[in-house]
């Protein structure tokens, strides 16, 4: 059986050799590669990440199907070799570098997220964390991005990891800060300290398919989904539709990106 990729990420593993499986998901298929790096298969329709190639829903079904008694597969330059399923990588290559960027304002954005009832992994309801004081945790993740914004070198080494998922809540919280400083033309990101340079190694920290998602986003690469938020947070007519396509993304990690970018455009709006 020959399959054609719709899309792969630029950024995708070219770490050729045996891939071994480690998670099937609905919408997602996990392998590792000699040296351990992530390659992702993504369902047509649910979003492409920068470990991604995104493959048509009957091709997803039938390789999720066959994977359990699978012995054999494979990454080369021609693809991916599944027994006798062969997924080739001419489809689009996409490059997830964010391009984008302005000033985000925070009047929208507070309106938009106010009607947003969608619970946090952590921390409640998204809407109550706009309305209300912050608690001591939340707090405190602010201060670090802050502190990271005005030049000094943060350790992340005691937030990573926390809260539930495959990409734990903070780590998904980080992102969306991140996503913030990469996107909001006022922060220069290139001067500042690399923003995971005083932590442990984020392998000892969190999980692995959360350190390929962070490593990336440090360096201002993206998922789809976020790189569509990332263009409503500079359009504010289109935030509740961008907002309704983050929720879908995981069980917690829609609301939780959110709350890092409201964080983090909070921070940088009292610095600038």
């Amino acid at each position: 059986m020959d399959i054609t990729a719709l899309a792969i990420s630029r950024y995708a593993t070219q770490d050729y050799g045996l891939l071994r499986c480690v998670g099937r998901f609905n919408n997602a298929i996990n392998f590792l590669s000699p040296n351990d790096r992530l390659l992702t298969l993504h369902r047509e329709g649910r979003g492409l990440s920068p470990m991604g190639w995104e493959i048509g829903d009957d091709d997803f079904d039938e390789i999720f199907d066959s994977l359990p008694a699978a012995q054999h597969c494979q990454l080369s330059p021609a693809g991916i070799e599944l027994e006798d399923i062969a997924i080739y990588r001419q489809g689009r290559c996409l490059d997830l570098c964010l391009k984008v960027s302005g000033e985000i304002a925070l009047p929208p954005l507070a309106a938009a997220l106010a009607d947003v009832d969608a619970q946090t992994g952590l921390f409640g309801r998204l809407d109550s964390l706009v309305d209300q004081p912050h608690c001591l945790e939340i707090r405190e993740l602010q201060q670090h991005f802050t502190a990271w914004l005005l030049g000094q070198k943060v350790d992340w080494s005691a937030v990573l990891g926390k809260g539930p998922g495959l990409t734990p809540s903070n780590d998904d919280t980080v992102l969306g800060m991140l996503l913030a400083a990469h996107l909001d033309s006022r922060v220069d990101v290139v001067r500042l300290p690399s923003f995971f340079a005083a932590s442990q190694p984020l392998n000892q920290l969190t999980t692995l398919v959360s350190v390929h998602y962070l490593q990336f986003a440090e360096q201002g690469i993206f998922s789809t989904p976020v790189q569509l938020l990332a263009r409503a947070l500079l359009r504010p007519q289109e935030l509740p539709a961008a907002i309704n396509d983050m929720l879908a993304t995981g069980h917690f990690s829609g609301a939780d990106t959110l709350l890092g970018v409201w964080l983090g455009a909070m921070a940088i709006n009292r610095l600038y």
